[in-house]
């Protein structure tokens, strides 16, 4: 069964990247032979005109994503039948998503930077950016480092609801522009957007990147861009999205000297590569700490992976709901919607950033926070509300919903929630 699930999941994104590979091409005129009138090759959903959102649901959209998140952790925490009050919630929160994961090692950068040498100096496969933000805000802090990461993440994680909504505007109907942020709010491991980790600014960078793009300010989208690969591997997916904007953008005109802005999402990446090369004298000492005690991380082929986490699943019963099964499960989820949106007609842009984000992320070769990565794959979330049928989609986020509680509450007990 093993290898039926890595052949599956290989072959499913090899066959998903040429057939979209055949309908970029088509669209751009660029194929020399006729294809049969299909609509995954030939039409794409046009572009609606931008659904207008007031100040106040700009607002209430910040908020909401930030209430969502405090609701769900309080009501897991009262699962644990824990006694003291808001007290004792916020202390127990503040263990968790202070202390806990990769946040120790984000407070060590942000205060001490990379070190060259001894035991800390394997923090360097840990991007800069997340720490430097944190550095920063610690200076109005007091000083008190903790207290600026969840700053950091809390007030990006609101952004991102602002952004998502305006993005999502631009690409949606009203209505189902509201149920992508929604989606994006309740996704089961969107708690650990509360933490001192680097989703919620990476999510905010990113979509902050592509609403630049989607307008043609290929200039901040590139910064944007930049700042996102300099945040994580991740972010330099981006570059495809965009370019693809561009050159659709370009068949109307040119686009003048602003198009080398998307220089800037490469050279975001430099940058971390800068970083290895002034600490170590390698531009790529990240490789060696990465494959590497406690990590194990190499790069495989997807089939591969996918095979190891299903055999890692039996081997690992305790584990296997934490990790290895949620893995598994939404690595075809994804690409299922994915392979739904090609036939459907959604945009390509889209799909683009979908296939990119999910295969780059599923050729790590020992990965164990597969979950709370794929909460930035957005346009997973932006599919969900392209679903014409209303019961399904509140069926899917009530389900989405009901496993964000459950997988907090397992978070606050302490399990292997990565």
């Amino acid at each position: 069964m093993a290898q039926i699930i890595g052949w599956l999941g290989g072959g499913g994104m090899i066959a998903f990247v040429l057939l979209l590979a055949v309908r970029c091409l088509a669209l751009l005129g660029w194929l020399p032979v006729r294809l049969p009138e299909w609509r995954m090759f030939h039409r794409e959903d046009p572009l609606p005109r931008p659904a207008c959102f007031s100040r106040r649901e700009y607002i209430a959209a910040f908020f909401a994503m930030l209430a969502v998140q405090w609701a769900v952790l309080f009501f897991a925490w009262l699962t644990l039948n824990q006694s003291g009050g808001a007290e004792a919630f916020l202390a127990h929160f503040w263990q968790r998503f202070t202390q806990a994961g990769d946040s120790p090692h984000y407070l060590f950068i942000a205060q001490n930077g990379y070190l060259p040498q001894g035991e800390d100096a394997k923090w360097i496969v840990f991007y800069p950016l997340y720490p430097l933000c944190i550095r920063l805000v610690s200076l109005f802090t007091g000083g008190d480092f903790a207290l600026a990461g969840l700053l950091v993440s809390q007030l990006c994680w609101g952004g991102c609801g602002v952004v998502a909504l305006s993005l999502a505007g631009r690409w949606l109907p009203r209505v189902q522009a509201v149920w992508a942020v929604a989606f994006l709010a309740v996704y089961p491991f969107s708690f650990f957007s509360m933490g001192i980790y680097t989703e919620s600014l990476f999510l905010l960078l990113c979509l902050c990147c592509m609403r630049m793009a989607l307008t043609g300010h290929w200039g901040w989208a590139g910064l944007l861009g930049g700042l996102a690969a300099l945040c994580r591997t991740q972010g330099m997916v981006l570059l495809l999205p965009v370019l693809w904007l561009w050159l659709r953008a370009r068949q109307s005109g040119r686009q003048g000297l602003k198009s080398f802005g998307l220089l800037l999402i490469p050279a975001g990446w430099g940058g971390y590569l800068l970083c290895n090369r002034l600490v170590f004298g390698d531009w790529f000492a990240f490789l060696e700490f990465q494959a590497a005690p406690p990590w194990y991380q190499t790069t495989r082929w997807i089939s591969e992976n996918l095979t190891r986490h299903w055999n890692l699943a039996l081997q690992y019963p305790g584990l296997a709901g934490f990790i290895y099964w949620p893995q598994i499960l939404l690595y075809f989820a994804v690409l299922g919607l994915l392979a739904w949106g090609l036939f459907a007609g959604v945009r390509t842009e889209w799909l683009i950033w979908g296939g990119a984000y999910l295969g780059m992320t599923y050729l790590a070769g020992w990965m164990i926070s597969g979950p709370r990565y794929l909460f930035a794959c957005l346009p997973a979330f932006f599919l969900m509300a392209r679903i014409r049928v209303l019961w399904l989609r509140v069926a899917l986020c009530v389900i989405s919903g009901m496993a964000l509680c459950a997988y907090a509450a397992l978070y606050l007990q302490g399990q292997a929630i990565m």
